[in-house]
């Protein structure tokens, strides 16, 4: 008998995709996609809009963080195997979910319109689905 998806796991697959596409556009701009000024406030591109190299290595740790932080969403909402406490796990979704609107905050807060607009509301949308998981898994 297949098992039906509840919609706790699908929230939190919707939530790692747009936090795990946000991390792909990280790595890209570590790699030199000349966006940078549509990142970081623009603050952090050189002339050519590619990153300089110390806001590179921000990149990939702001990466690294959605990485972590969608593998902590799938595994409140059940969908991978993740190896701490159930309380340590909701208490962690629910700081992913105010990271996520942090981060949405400060998108707005972005001179280029691709941060206000694209950004921002690629992370309102994560922050809301996550909270959703927070709050409702098991």
């Amino acid at each position: 008998m297949v098992r039906s998806v509840t919609l706790v796991e699908l929230a939190a697959v919707a939530a790692a995709v747009l936090m795990m596409a946000v991390a792909a556009f990280q790595v890209a701009l570590a790699a030199g996609l000349p966006l940078g000024n549509a990142t970081m406030g623009g603050r952090a591109a050189s002339v050519d809009g590619v990153l300089q190299p110390p806001y590179r290595a921000i990149a990939l740790g702001s990466a690294a963080v959605l990485v972590l932080a969608a593998w902590t969403v799938l595994g409140r909402a059940g969908t991978v195997p993740i190896f701490i406490s159930d309380q340590a796990l909701a208490w962690g979704a629910w700081v992913v979910a105010g990271f996520m609107a942090l981060n949405t905050l400060t998108n707005l807060s972005g001179r280029h319109p691709l941060e206000r607009r694209g950004m921002a509301s690629i992370t309102l949308a994560a922050a809301l689905l996550v909270a959703y998981v927070a709050y409702a898994a098991p």
